[in-house]
């Protein structure tokens, strides 16, 4: 099988759900990777109530949450520069809402959002917070963060 019916396959085995289950809302997570510039991901940092990495996208029952993201920055090249922020929301996601993270960096700050996937209206308040180098002793207290929120 050539690599590009191969790769074909795979994308048609595995297709990007966008369409939003019954009863549940849906976070699309941000992610820019470009290997002469900057990486940056932005994205719920919890699943199962446990730590988990970056993923396009994930749904979950409609109704009321205490969601964690979090959002990191990398110049690509520059040694030490990777930078991170953790955001909260608590609040209502309706059925069938298809939402995006979204966010801006200024400086050594990162504001964060949730936004209408198609409208691209903010559908939460913005949160902005510093970008930080990585502390490997608040690790337990993002497991804690996990299991507090609702995903």
């Amino acid at each position: 099988m050539s690599p590009l019916i191969a790769s074909l396959t795979a994308c048609a085995m595995f297709p990007f759900e966008k369409d939003v289950k019954d009863g549940h809302f849906r976070v699309e997570n941000f992610s820019y990777d470009h290997m002469n510039d900057t990486k940056e991901y932005v994205y719920l940092m919890c699943h199962n109530k446990k730590p988990t990495g970056w993923i396009a996208a994930r749904q979950y029952p409609a109704g009321e949450h205490d969601l964690w993201v979090k959002a990191t920055f990398q110049n690509v090249g520059v040694l030490h520069s990777y930078r991170e922020a953790f955001v909260n929301f608590k609040m209502d996601f309706p059925e069938g809402g298809n939402y995006q993270l979204a966010h801006e960096i200024n400086n050594e700050n990162i504001s964060v959002w949730l936004q209408d996937v198609e409208t691209k209206e903010k559908a939460s308040e913005v949160v902005t917070k510093p970008l930080a180098r990585q502390n490997v002793a608040d690790n337990g207290k993002h497991i804690q963060q996990c299991k507090q929120g609702t995903v």
